[in-house]
């Protein structure tokens, strides 16, 4: 147990307050727990620990002035950024591990493009003529093909839109 004057050399040191009235102050406002003893002058014991959770109270009082925000908020706010950072980091690394396995990928397709011995995708083979056909014959083709993929007729509007663009570079 600390008196008044324990108290106030404390405080001195933390430079916090020199002045007992000061403290005595805090005693009555409630701000320090303390307890009165039973001498007739009025003295007051304070428990280390109540002190202790006094002082750290004041330095957070002065941290927010000093910053001009609640330190303990930004300490968690802090907290919390750097946690996020993390996550970024790792979703960073996934992310240029997926561009990796995509770019392998796309190197094998190219590489199997190149091995196979199909012929380029035309129109003639998509309908089943030779390459060297007719273009009336490819008309023909393409117009049974449009009217099939007509709205009008059941069949798929964007299917008709994209042969439809074709039909007209080709002829």
């Amino acid at each position: 147990m600390l008196n008044v004057k324990e108290v106030t050399e404390q405080l001195r040191d933390e430079e916090i307050t020199d002045s007992e009235q000061t403290v005595i102050r805090w005693i009555l406002e409630g701000k320090i727990k303390a307890t009165r003893t039973k001498h007739l002058n009025i003295d007051f014991t304070i428990k280390p620990r109540d002190l202790a959770a006094f002082i750290l109270e004041k330095k957070i009082e002065y941290k927010i002035k000093q910053y001009g925000v609640d330190y303990l908020h930004w300490e968690k706010t802090f907290q919390e950024n750097q946690k996020l950072k993390e996550e970024i980091e790792e979703v960073k690394s996934n992310i240029r591990i997926q561009h990796a396995k995509v770019s392998a990928l796309k190197k094998m397709l190219k590489a199997e493009y190149a091995l196979s011995d199909h012929p380029p995708f035309t129109f003639n083979s998509l309908f089943g003529l030779d390459a060297d056909a007719d273009k009336a014959i490819l008309k023909k083709e393409f117009k049974k093909l449009l009217k099939a993929l007509h709205p009008d007729r059941g069949g798929d509007e964007r299917l008709f839109k994209v042969f439809y663009d074709h039909y007209q570079k080709t002829i």
